[in-house]
Parts: structure tokens; C-alpha cells; sequence
């Protein structure tokens, strides 16, 4: 069937005939077909077209198509969203390159669109970059690079950063993001940065995501203060839990403080919650 009889079918066609037009346009690597299949990857409402279109597209490749997935990384639908990604990353550190028009946008919804494609596209480049935007002035981007380094293999430049991030920050979105980072990473090594942080922190609710860090390190220097913080804030089941995970049950310490403030849990059923 010509191109353009297949473009024609690509839009037009029943959702069967669509994902065969989708699927024969692989063999035509032109911009007009480039063009219509992430056309159709935006617009189609089957998810299975959607899905042929970014097959082909990443069965023809090169430059047109990298920089068409970078730019549809813009639009609305999360399906389309999340295929330009698998693209991005398909073509690896070659992707890279074509991302900074978006590192460098003053608005920072790109970069945020250009964090998601470094985290997709994964390896020591991507994480540089990743690593040098979790200095980014806004705290959106900021935090969204700090999620994503959750993502990547031990390393002493991730373990740096935390460090540095948990020296800095404050706000509690900022402190609850960080936290999660280390107790994902599973950072020991922060142990003490913990420690001393809390110690220079007044909010209950902030001081709650850094002994959950701490607990779920199998850290023991702050469990009773950590216990009586969750208490404040009606939180000790989930401090235990944090505990159950680390260390496969409650701690004699924790069940002594629990006995002297008359609280009753079922260990088992906090197993069983998690």
C-alpha cells in the first residue's frame, strides 16, 4: 500500500487497520511519516495504535525521531507521555544531546519534562546531569531530581549530594523527599547527618521523616525519642512499622515504651499491614 494511502488508514482506518498502517509506515523513515505517526501516537484514543506508533517510530530512529519524542514530551496524554520516554531511552545516551533546549528552558515544567527522560534513559551521564540539577532554584525540579536518584546504583557522588541536600533543606516537602531518597537507597552511611539534623529541627512533623529514615536504617540512637515524636503527632505505627521492616520485628526497647504509655498493638496485624 503507497505511504500515503497508509497515513490515510493511520487516522481514518478501524482501530485494527490503524495498528497495520501504523506498524507498515516502520518501512518509510521520511519527516511526513515521522510526522503522522506521533501525530497518532498524541491523538489516537487506542492504546494499542499509540503503542504501534512508537514501535515504528523507534524501528526507523535517528535524529527526527529523538527530537520528535523530546518535543511531544510537552503534551497532555500520559500514555503518549510515557512512549516518548521508552523511545528516549531506547536510543540511550544518544537521546541525551538532543535534551538541552529543555535543561536550559527558563521554564521549569521542561525541565522537569527533561529529568523524566534522564531517569528513562538511566547510565553515569544521565546521572550527572541528574546530580547537577538538584541545585536547580526551583524546588519542583529540585525534588523531582532528587526522587530519581532513588534509581541509580550505589555511588559516593549520590551519597555527596543527600548529604549536602539534607545539610541545606528545610521546608518539609524538601526533608520528607530527601528522606526517602536515603531510606530507598538505603544510605547507613547518613546515619549520622540524620542525627545531627534532627537535632536542629523543631517541627514534629519534619522530625518524623527523619527518625523514619534513621529507624528504617536499623538506626537505634533515637528510637525512644523517635517513638515519643510519633506519639505527638499520632504516628507510632508507623515508626514501628518502619521498625518491622528493618529489623524483621519490634524492638524490647519499643515494646517497653509501648507497656509504659498503656498503648496495645498487635504486632502481627502490623505485619500483616505492610
Amino acid at each position: 500500500m503507497p505511504k500515503e494511502e497508509l497515513i490515510r488508514e493511520l487516522f481514518e482506518g478501524s482501530p485494527k487497520r490503524r495498528r497495520l498502517a501504523a506498524e507498515d509506515l516502520a518501512e518509510y523513515g521520511d519527516e511526513q511519516t515521522i510526522s503522522a505517526l506521533f501525530r497518532a501516537m498524541a491523538e489516537d484514543k487506542n492504546g494499542g495504535v499509540k503503542e504501534v506508533c512508537a514501535e515504528s517510530l523507534k524501528r526507523i530512529g535517528g535524529e527526527s525521531v529523538i527530537k520528535g519524542a523530546v518535543e511531544a514530551l510537552k503534551g497532555e496524554d500520559p500514555l503518549a507521555k510515557a512512549l516518548c520516554l521508552d523511545i528516549l531511552a531506547h536510543f540511550g545516551e544518544d537521546s541525551i544531546a538532543h535534551l538541552s533546549a529543555l535543561l536550559e528552558s527558563p521554564d521549569y515544567n521542561d525541565r522537569k519534562y527533561a529529568l523524566d527522560a534522564l531517569a528513562a534513559i538511566g547510565g553515569g551521564k544521565a546521572m550527572e546531569i541528574i546530580l547537577a540539577m538538584t541545585k536547580d532554584p526551583n524546588p519542583n525540579v529540585r525534588y523531582t531530581a532528587t526522587e530519581y536518584l532513588a534509581d541509580f546504583p550505589k555511588d559516593p557522588k549520590v551519597t555527596q549530594t543527600l548529604k549536602d541536600l539534607l545539610q541545606e533543606t528545610d521546608d518539609p516537602y524538601g526533608i520528607s523527599t530527601i528522606c526517602q531518597v536515603i531510606r530507598s537507597r538505603k544510605e547507613a552511611e547518613l546515619l549520622p547527618d540524620l542525627s545531627d539534623k534532627v537535632r536542629h529541627v523543631t517541627d514534629p512533623f519534619i522530625k518524623h521523616w527523619l527518625y523514619k529514615a534513621m529507624v528504617a536504617l536499623n538506626g537505634t540512637d533515637h528510637l525512644l525519642d523517635a517513638l515519643e515524636n510519633a506519639l505527638e503527632i499520632r504516628a507510632v505505627e508507623d515508626i514501628l512499622k518502619d521498625m518491622i521492616l528493618a529489623r524483621g520485628e519490634i524492638s524490647p526497647e519499643a515494646k517497653g515504651f509501648l507497656r509504659e504509655k498503656g498503648i496495645e498493638l498487635e504486632e502481627r496485624l502490623l505485619k500483616e499491614g505492610l
